[in-house]
């Protein structure tokens, strides 16, 4: 953790300084955890050729662009098993772990192979002492023969116990790292793939295909694989006892079962598949209308919500129904195997010469030792299935490829504002054909200030994600400091700029939280500096528990104007070399909408800054102003070249003023109203 310097006789920088410290013991150090995790995680599993590399935006993890790992070729087990070894086992130190967990494996399985022989010698002494004194004398041995079948079963539930100890570590390790890589890899895509996703969808994705390496692991280290070693041992324990008829039967009815279970399991494959995605489906409607709750109230629709929830929940009802049935159907056909071949080897062995009750009671054991993991075949046979399936959907998101690649070179650290060019940008949304920029040419000098203006549609917030490389210019070029964005880290980039939306995004998470997200290597200082060139104090002055107030879902507790006043507090936390706002004052009511202008004016002092702007009169200050439309540039300069030009700009206004004229009328004629009322 960090140790903030604390400052004498300033209470305010105090209790700013607890706070933080109590807010990193809630969430930890991120920083140089990241760094750790990701050099001791991802150096190691470079191999091959890759077919999907793991590139990623985060700034705190550079080492994420670099490094890359070899997704498996398909979702079947002989590639998956592979990859997940490698997952599991690059710190050395496991790999005592694994190795340890198959020794367990194997004393498990010989010492519950060993018991039903010691009961066997015990029945048979039993049965072939007849007269009292041969009774007496067979008494030491049954005891020697019941003490060891009582230590070898004790020793194989301590055997198989103990495996799930030291074997959980490895696939926990596993499972950690998949969900480290999948989602460093989620969050390094393009705005395109985000945009045409489901949120809901996403997490689903990202939570069972994590889930599902302990159950790979479980299924094939702790399951089939012993299973096959013990109906060896088995076989070759009746073969020598007995004669190979006996075997026969237990190999025909091993293979009976095998054929059974995996013939209804792959006619439930499909049903499955069908309640995975109606599963996703459901989830993320549900997301969808939790996060858009607001819209959802104010437009009434909570019952066209709940009505389309339930009728996918409908769906899902009806194909998880036909899947029980078939799950019925497997499990009862799976006990009759079963039944079957125990029978036929016990009537197999009473026509056996010299066959004495022990034998019975031995090949009992022995079937019952191998049976046992039989029981569960089927649902872990079902459940592997559905793991690889999962597995399917995680490996295809890992191997989607980012639309906007990174570059390789770093922007210089400094304070100095940027350069910043747009030469002959055009620029199409994939899969379409419309062009929304058709040849823009932008330039602002270090330290300047300009504004993009123009109607709906012109393409003013699509220049703006431009900027901060959201996506590639489909022509032309965008450039930094005379570097191609494409040609840089996103990392560099975005570290050099800050950007005040719309419409802020916040964490359900602290006050202080959501301020320090602007950087989160701050000192209380820097904090308290930030927070107050926001005019943010008095807001967190008023809240009930101060710096630690949650702020809601998407900072539904706060009004517009603290929001739009976190999202300042952050690009001056930030110190940017360029700020982008983006109509950021469009939400606001006029007296907040000076006040945070205000604001946006100081922050932009000594900074290259790029505003986007409905009311043209908040940027009539920028040193130049770009009017859009249509996609191109229409007019540029001052507000006063471009007022006398009587072009684009000035009709549009003279349009707001009138605007302006009418809602203060209505205004007006609405305050009369109130007064006549009362």
């Amino acid at each position: 953790m960090k140790n903030h310097p604390r400052a004498a006789n300033n209470p305010a920088l105090d209790d700013l300084h607890q706070a933080m410290t109590r807010e990193e013991q809630a969430h930890g150090d991120v920083h140089p955890n990241v760094k750790r995790m990701t050099a001791k995680f991802m150096s190691p599993l470079i191999a091959g050729t890759p077919s999907s590399s793991l590139s990623s935006s985060l700034s705190s993890s550079s080492m994420l662009h670099s490094p890359t790992f070899q997704i498996p070729a398909s979702s079947e087990l002989v590639d998956v098993l592979p990859f997940l070894g490698r997952l599991a086992l690059v710190d050395s130190q496991l790999v005592w772990r694994m190795l340890l967990a198959f020794g367990l494996v194997i004393v498990s399985k010989a010492a519950g192979l060993l018991a039903p022989l010691y009961f066997k010698q015990a029945v048979d002494a039993l049965s072939l002492s007849t007269a009292a004194s041969a009774a007496a004398s067979t008494v030491p041995l049954v005891t020697a023969a019941l003490f060891f079948h009582g230590v070898a079963r004790a020793i194989n539930s301590l055997a198989k116990e103990s495996q799930a100890i030291v074997f959980t570590p490895v696939a926990q390790l596993a499972g950690r790292r998949i969900s480290f890589y999948a989602l460093s890899h989620v969050l390094g895509l393009d705005l395109f793939f985000h945009l045409s996703k489901n949120s809901g969808t996403l997490s689903r994705m990202l939570e069972r295909g994590s889930r599902s390496i302990a159950m790979i692991f479980r299924a094939v280290v702790f399951t089939f694989m012993p299973t096959f070693i013990e109906l060896v041992a088995v076989c070759v324990i009746l073969y020598r006892s007995f004669d190979w008829r006996i075997s026969g039967i237990v190999v025909a009815t091993f293979a009976a079962y095998f054929l059974w279970t995996v013939g209804l399991t792959m006619l439930s494959t499909k049903i499955r598949r069908e309640v995975k995605n109606l599963d996703n489906k459901i989830s993320g409607r549900a997301v969808d209308a939790l996060l858009n709750v607001e819209a959802v109230k104010l437009s009434g629709a909570e019952r066209y919500e709940v009505e389309t929830y339930d009728e996918t929940l409908a769906l899902y009802q009806k194909a998880t129904v036909r899947l029980e049935v078939a799950s019925a159907s497997l499990n009862c056909g799976q006990a009759i195997v079963l039944a079957v071949g125990m029978t036929a080897c016990l009537i197999a062995a009473v026509r056996q010469p010299m066959v004495t009750t022990g034998d019975l009671v031995m090949i009992q054991g022995l079937l019952l030792q191998l049976w046992a993991p039989l029981q569960f075949l089927g649902w872990f046979y079902r459940e592997l299935r559905q793991s690889l399936v999962d597995m399917e959907d995680l490996f295809a998101l890992m191997r989607t490829d980012t639309r906007v690649p990174e570059g390789g070179e770093e922007l210089p650290q400094t304070s100095a504002p940027v350069r910043i060019e747009l030469k002959d940008v055009e620029f199409r949304y994939p899969g379409t054909t419309r062009r929304v920029l058709k040849g823009v040419d932008i330039t602002a000098e270090p330290g300047e200030s300009i504004a993009i203006v123009g109607p709906s549609g012109s393409g003013k917030s699509t220049l703006l994600r431009l900027l901060v490389r959201m996506y590639d210019p489909s022509n032309g070029k965008v450039e930094v400091d005379g570097v191609d964005l494409r040609d840089l880290r996103s990392s560099s980039l975005r570290k050099c700029v800050a950007v005040v939306p719309q419409d802020t995004v916040l964490f359900n998470d602290t006050m202080l939280h959501n301020v320090t997200y602007g950087n989160m290597e701050a000192s209380p200082a820097d904090v308290l500096e930030a927070v107050r060139a926001a005019k943010l104090t008095e807001a967190v002055g008023r809240m009930p528990d101060g710096w630690e107030t949650p702020v809601g879902e998407r900072g539904l507790k706060l009004s517009g104007g603290e929001k739009q006043r976190v999202a300042i507090a952050r690009a001056f936390l930030k110190k940017p070399r360029m700020l982008i706002a983006d109509e950021a004052t469009s939400a606001l009511d006029s007296a907040t909408e000076i006040a945070i202008m205000r604001s946006l004016e100081e922050l932009a002092v000594n900074r290259t800054s790029v505003f986007v702007a409905h009311r043209l009169s908040t940027i009539q200050q920028c040193d130049r102003i770009y009017v859009l439309a249509d996609g191109v540039v229409r007019e540029s300069g001052s507000h006063e070249q471009l007022m006398q030009s009587n072009g684009l700009y000035y009709d549009m206004w003279q349009a707001q003023a009138q605007q302006d004229v009418v809602d203060a009328e209505s205004k007006a004629v609405a305050a009369m109203a109130s007064d006549d009322r009362l």
